[in-house]
Parts: C-alpha cells; structure tokens; sequence
C-alpha cells in the first residue's frame, strides 16, 4: 500500500520476497508510469491489477 510517493519512486515487490521459484507477478515501475497506466485504463478495479500483471 502507498500513498502518493514521490513521482519517481520505483514500485516493486520487496527484493527478499522474489525468487526464481515466485518471481514477481507485476513489473517494477515508478509512481508517475503507474498514474500514466491509470489515466490510460482508467480505474478498473481488480481488473486493473490484472492488467498490470501483463506488462511484467
């Protein structure tokens, strides 16, 4: 959970908890590219999380 971080904050699973057995399900990107895809989509809900989960 965040709540508007600085622009350029990267937004990632925490390191310790990826592995080559559970990789990251959703790509790293900072808090502007996350506004940008939400502007783009629009809100969706667990759609939108969905979503995301394409673009690792």
């Amino acid at each position: 959970m965040f709540y508007n971080p600085k622009s350029d904050l990267v937004i990632e699973p925490a390191k310790e908890l990826v592995t080559k057995e559970r990789p990251a399900l959703y790509s790293a990107m900072t808090y502007d590219e996350y506004r940008l895809f939400i502007r783009m989509k629009g809100p969706c809900g667990k759609t939108q999380v969905e979503s995301l989960a394409s673009q690792v």
